[in-house]
């Protein structure tokens, strides 16, 4: 069968929707979507959804611009993960039939589809063009850019502790201001009321870089067991590094908000080696795949036993 995704190349929101639809009508039992927002800019926001099983995960990715290589990650999980299901066949030792009818895998593979736009194709290619060129101190090299097109980074939207979130900038930019209040932008809200209309035992936001798992926040009791058994076995599959951030964390990330508001597991990710700020090269990504196939998989067959 021809490939759908392929995540080796500038990997846009539109050949994102492009793949959603044909991946919809390849495998019509297995993949279903709907848009639960849209951007700033009105970009959909899609939710798709593989697996028949009423007990539900959730994969989110691109919250930040400069970081579109985890929807290309995300969109990868999804094809193969259909592909073995409707094949009958086990992906690197697990079965995917059992999992994906036990359980059901909900991604949001591009939470800010304006911000991605804007650093893989500049300014000109959204309707804020002299607000983000502003922003930007007139460069027309966006390559660097996190936040949204209102220049509001929407990993630090969710309602944690958002009052003490730290080194705030205090105004819209490229990165680092959180916004004049928690979901003020309509990416973060459409996540945050989609989240609250299900029941997700595990979640997990893809970032990038640095090879590292964000998987505490301020868990304790039986919350910080369970998430530091989980992380321990994502250690074991990607070699990521576990971050323990302290007694005093700064809030306002989705996997923050996760872990404190429903006491359930939440990780982020940070994929690819460092490459500092920009986006993480394509040559990267048979590595990050091997590290991160069977991630989906693991967290929906732990959510089995829950």
């Amino acid at each position: 069968m021809t490939t759908i995704v392929n995540p080796k190349q500038l990997y846009t929101f539109e050949q994102m929707e492009l793949d959603i639809d044909t991946l919809k009508a390849v495998y019509p039992d297995m993949v279903t979507s709907h848009i639960i927002g849209r951007s700033v800019e009105g970009r959909a926001i899609h939710a798709v959804k593989i697996g028949k099983g009423k007990k539900e995960i959730f994969l989110n990715g691109a919250h930040h611009a400069r970081e579109w290589l985890t929807t290309a990650l995300l969109m990868k999980m999804l094809e193969t993960y259909c592909e073995h299901f409707s094949a009958r066949q086990p992906f690197e030792g697990y079965n995917v039939q059992r999992i994906l009818t036990d359980t059901s895998i909900w991604l949001v593979p591009m939470v800010n589809p304006d911000g991605v736009t804007l650093v893989q194709k500049g300014p000109n290619a959204v309707v804020h063009t002299e607000e983000v060129l502003k922003m930007n101190n007139g460069n027309m090299d966006f390559s660097s850019w996190k936040a949204n097109i209102r220049g509001i980074d929407l990993n630090r939207q969710y309602p944690a502790d958002w009052d003490n979130i730290q080194d705030d900038v205090g105004s819209p930019s490229p990165q680092c201001y959180k916004g004049p209040a928690p979901l003020s932008e309509p990416e973060t809200k459409a996540v945050y009321q989609f989240t609250n209309e299900h029941d997700f035992i595990i979640a997990a936001a893809y970032h990038s870089s640095g090879e590292e798992l964000y998987w505490k926040y301020k868990a304790s009791g039986k919350l910080l067991v369970y998430a530091k058994f989980l992380a321990e076995k994502l250690r074991e599959k990607t070699g990521y590094k576990l971050v323990d951030p302290g007694d005093n964390p700064s809030g306002g990330g989705y996997t923050d908000w996760f872990l404190d508001h429903f006491q359930r597991p939440a990780f982020t990710p940070e994929i690819s080696p460092y490459v500092g700020p920009r986006p993480v090269p394509l040559e990267n990504f048979d590595r990050i795949w091997e590290e991160n196939c069977t991630v989906g998989l693991l967290l929906a067959q732990e959510a089995t036993n829950c």
